[in-house]
């Protein structure tokens, strides 16, 4: 049975007088913040990353936190204790407060110095993730205002997200008995478009790699030995080749999708029902398609792996010019979008193992993974989160998967995997995360605020 949903008569009543009286403040601190251009990809602004923490430290405090900010081999960690009852449950609010890097030529405005224009705020960072930070944190703010109860909150925002999270599992583990175990753990970092809200039950993982054969030491002239030595590049791409079939399927053996039960295939049928496939040929720039059928788009976004060729070393990349002589050593850039129900060692070794099947000397190297996550659709803090969707925008949410992928939440899971992870989005794909023109809609900061203060206090009736 669904969650029901029971707030105090005057709830609504006194959350839009705090909304008229905040969001200007809401506004002032989100400019603060996109003024600040923590871009953890470029080393330069290391300085920035530990800035953009030392503020919000300042703002959080405010509100009664205890904060600290932690210091890893990479970027630094805020994190920030709020005990409102010792013998309340503890939940963990997770977001980052790095950005992306923004060189686009199509901005219209500088990136880093907010603009407020026609209802948006424009600025790097402002919907990725500075913006819904701040709508959750106001959220608190009215709730403890008002004297509503409130959960027991953990804070944690990192400054490594937009570069892979690779030092969160450090964090976690450095802070060991420190941390709060939490009962359920609050993102808001993913996107929704149209008039449903989203929740996120699933994302992918990813693993990166390359493969690389060599023959020899040196090129070879192809007028003299050609036909008689390996061509590796040759070699090379028709073993990449088997991985996919002409529809873009993996197949790979021992690399399949995952079985969906009766409620992921639910899932999918809703959403198929409402999807956009005319907005999504024009987000991709007219890309041609392997399907157009809604429902198998979905499905091979949110439940089916990849596997992709970004590029090669060791080839010409001169334009126009062809040089006729063999390499004698290659690379191919590799990724391989993967399930939660997905290892990627056995995913790598199972790569490696098809590739030599077609040749014998190619070498599978891992460049990186991060496993993907899954949150039961069953499970009650989702349904608390389906209910406050519905009160904050006005409509039930649907339940979506990601193609993309979080480090921060595999290392979540692998610390606390009691903790269902809840990602209830408050972005729009058309707020242009990570490209030029990024903005964040002051209709989002509204209806964000209102699902998030209705999240927390019913995480309280549970």
């Amino acid at each position: 049975m669904p969650f029901a949903l029971s707030l105090p008569s005057d709830f609504d009543t006194r959350l839009h007088a705090f909304q008229a009286q905040e969001i200007p403040n809401l506004i002032a601190d989100l400019e603060q913040l996109v003024r600040i251009p923590s871009i953890s990809k470029l080393p330069e602004h290391a300085g920035d990353c530990l800035k953009v923490l030392e503020c919000v430290s300042e703002l959080t405090q405010k509100l009664g936190f205890q904060t600290e900010i932690v210091k890893t081999p990479g970027l630094p960690v805020f994190i920030g204790w709020l005990e409102t009852d010792p013998n309340a449950p503890w939940i963990t609010i997770y977001n980052h407060m790095d950005v992306q890097p923004a060189e686009e030529p199509q901005w219209e405005s500088a990136p880093f110095e907010p603009l407020l224009k026609d209802d948006r705020l424009y600025g790097r960072g402002s919907t990725d993730d500075k913006g819904p930070a701040l709508t959750t944190l106001y959220a608190i703010a009215f709730l403890k205002r008002v004297g509503y109860a409130l959960p027991n909150i953990q804070l944690i925002y990192e400054t490594e997200e937009e570069n892979g999270s690779g030092h969160f599992g450090w964090f976690l583990d450095h802070m060991g008995s420190r941390l709060k175990t939490p009962r359920s753990i609050l993102v808001s970092d993913t996107i929704f478009e149209g008039e449903h809200p989203a929740l996120t039950y699933r994302l992918r993982g990813l693993l990166q790699a390359e493969a690389e054969l060599v023959s020899g030491s040196m090129d070879q002239h192809s007028g003299l030995v050609g036909g008689v030595v390996e061509n590796p590049l040759n070699i090379l791409i028709r073993a990449l080749a088997t991985c996919t079939d002409a529809q873009g399927n993996v197949t790979i053996p021992g690399v399949s999708a995952p079985v969906l039960n009766a409620e992921e295939q639910a899932a999918l049928e809703k959403t198929a029902e409402v999807f956009d496939i005319q907005r999504l040929h024009q987000d991709t720039a007219g890309a041609r398609f392997y399907s157009e059928d809604p429902r198998e788009i979905i499905e091979r976004i949110w439940c089916r792996p990849t596997f992709e060729v970004h590029g090669f070393e060791g080839i010409q990349t001169t334009p126009k010019v062809i040089k006729s002589a063999l390499p004698y050593h290659v690379k191919a850039k590799l990724t391989l979008r993967l399930m939660a129900e997905q290892d990627p060692n056995q995913v790598l070794q199972a790569l490696e193992k098809h590739l030599q099947s077609c040749h014998p000397a190619i070498q599978v190297n891992d460049r990186g993974q991060l496993r993907g996550c899954k949150t039961a659709l069953d499970a009650l803090p989702m349904q608390v989160a389906a209910a406050a969707c519905k009160f904050g925008f006005g409509k039930a949410p649907l339940i979506v998967g990601s193609g993309g992928t979080i480090g921060a939440l595999p290392q979540f899971q692998r610390v606390f995997p009691q903790a269902p992870l809840v990602l209830i989005a408050q972005s729009l794909m058309s707020d242009h995360y990570h490209g030029p023109n990024e903005n964040f809609r002051l209709s989002q900061i509204h209806d964000g605020m209102r699902t998030m203060a209705a999240y927390l206090y019913g995480l309280t009736k549970v």
